[in-house]
């Protein structure tokens, strides 16, 4: 851990959301929109429940082509004063340039955050990329890869297509389809708002460590469901990143072995009782 973030035991994580704004999403906006408003309640509720983390949002939507296509709605705003997103912010309509959306934005991010900072992205889109002309594929798996080696989260949230398939391209691990119909994007939104508060706990825990590796912060498995495999995954993936690791398993205590292990015993003992 660096001097700063030693002392401070603090963290500073900016959520970053690519929402798709192109024509085919016009018959789910309105639900859209509202689920992206209940994220940042989420948001919100991550931020009290930890008080050790400081939650800024940006919000990037993308449709059409050109310059304009990538609209920054939201720019790091700390998330108690980032105000809900109206029909102003997002009026489907146009093409879908995703990946100069995600290279746009997430250049942009990179290139104003501070150091000792942490990245959480989610992309939310309906359909593949078809009008991008600043980045590719294969640039964007690139700047993902980069970015997760130094500790960032991507999430990839798709429907009209394999999204798992689809992130896989893009060297991103935490993918999860949807059906793009209201009630479809209401129980994806649900997931997604789940799946927030996963990463803020995850954050937290790895946190509680006497040494934090910035490398190691990026956190997998966020739409894994049921309580039991959200214990299950905080006890394996902290538990295996701290030991497997040279510089993560040296001058642990062994209270916090313990720690990780009572999580690891209370996912076997819920597993028995549910039978």
């Amino acid at each position: 851990m660096s001097e700063g973030l030693k002392q401070q035991k603090q963290i500073s994580i900016y959520n970053l959301l690519i929402i798709d704004e192109s024509g085919s999403m016009q018959g789910i906006y309105k639900q859209a929109l509202t689920g992206i408003n209940e994220t940042l309640n989420t948001i919100r509720s991550n931020q009290e429940k930890h008080p050790e983390q400081h939650h800024f949002v940006s919000i990037a939507t993308f449709e059409g082509t050109g310059h304009d296509a990538v609209k920054l709605r939201r720019d790091r705003i700390p998330i108690d004063k980032v105000s809900d997103m109206t029909t102003k912010d997002y009026n489907p309509g146009g093409c879908t340039p995703l990946y100069d959306a995600m290279g746009i934005s997430i250049n942009h991010l990179e290139r104003c955050m501070e150091d000792n900072a942490l990245a959480f992205v989610t992309v939310i889109t309906d359909g593949y990329e078809n009008a991008s002309s600043e980045f590719s594929g294969s640039a964007i798996k690139e700047l993902v890869s980069r970015k997760r080696e130094s500790g960032w989260t991507f999430a990839y949230i798709g429907a009209n297509q394999d999204a798992i398939e689809v992130a896989q391209e893009l060297n991103i691990s935490n993918a999860l389809n949807f059906d793009a119909s209201p009630e479809g994007t209401v129980e994806m939104m649900a997931k997604y708002k789940k799946a927030n508060s996963k990463f803020a706990e995850t954050i937290s825990f790895k946190m509680a460590a006497p040494s934090v590796n910035m490398c190691n912060m990026g956190v997998e498995d966020i739409f894994e469901e049921g309580d039991g495999q959200v214990v299950k995954s905080l006890a394996n993936k902290i538990f295996n990143s701290l030991f497997s690791r040279q510089d993560c398993g040296q001058g642990l205590s062994f209270g916090l072995r313990r720690q990780a292990r009572r999580c690891s015993n209370i996912w076997r003992f819920g597993r028995r009782l549910r039978g």
